[in-house]
């Protein structure tokens, strides 16, 4: 099989399994992943699971990594937290919310955290649109994908829920909460349908404990 007709079939999965090989290519030769991997034609990512090398040169493309390798799931927590600035440092790993079991995969591309829910919490992502880099090399072209993350208000509210241990104000204010872009970005009505669904008391003062704290 030649690589080109490969990854014609593949590109638009961004990152792909063995089962999706054999979907495409029911008699594809396991060898040939060996032989592209040491011309670097793709990168395996953890047993299984596979991209094309220009695809890692996008931050977010490792969102749609940890979409995919451990699902259901979506980024949520200190990943989405940093994404909307809400959390002063970057983050360099990736932190998810599934109803899988939690789950942890060290990779050399990063660290991929998967913290377990119950099924009727799994709510509240949206989807977002990201693209591989395909100006870093204008014989590739450019393609689109969809990774789910946590709304602002559900990361938060996942923290939290996760979290158990931050419980005081001075817990809460040593993780230093960025107040201005809650002040200005939260949708507390939206907060607060889903502080209802989780149905925890202990949640609520964590939460409310915040709000004083940001003044919100």
């Amino acid at each position: 099989m030649r690589f080109s007709e490969f990854k014609n079939s593949l590109n638009d999965f961004g990152i792909f399994s063995t089962n999706e090989i054999k979907k495409q290519f029911p008699k594809f030769d396991r060898r040939r992943l060996s032989e592209w991997q040491d011309k670097n034609l793709i990168v395996k990512i953890r047993n299984k699971w596979y991209c094309f090398p220009e695809f890692l040169d996008s931050d977010k493309f490792l969102w749609l990594i940890a979409n995919k390798i451990h699902s259901p799931s979506y980024v949520s927590l200190e990943t989405a937290l940093s994404w909307y600035q809400i959390i002063p440092e970057g983050v360099f790993s990736s932190t998810s919310i599934t109803t899988n079991k939690p789950r942890q995969y060290n990779t050399v591309y990063g660290s991929f955290y998967y913290n377990s829910i119950k099924p009727k919490l799994f709510f509240g992502y949206k989807l977002h649109q990201i693209n591989s880099k395909a100006e870093t090399n204008p014989l590739i072209n450019q393609n689109s994908y969809q990774v789910k993350i946590a709304e602002m208000e559900k990361a938060i509210l996942d923290y939290f829920y996760v979290n158990t241990q931050y419980n005081t104000e001075n817990d809460i204010l040593e993780l230093r909460f960025n107040a201005s872009v809650l002040q200005d970005e939260i949708k507390k009505p939206r907060l607060y349908d889903y502080l209802e669904k989780f149905e925890n008391k202990n949640l609520e003062k964590r939460i409310f404990t915040l709000f004083k704290i940001v003044q919100l």
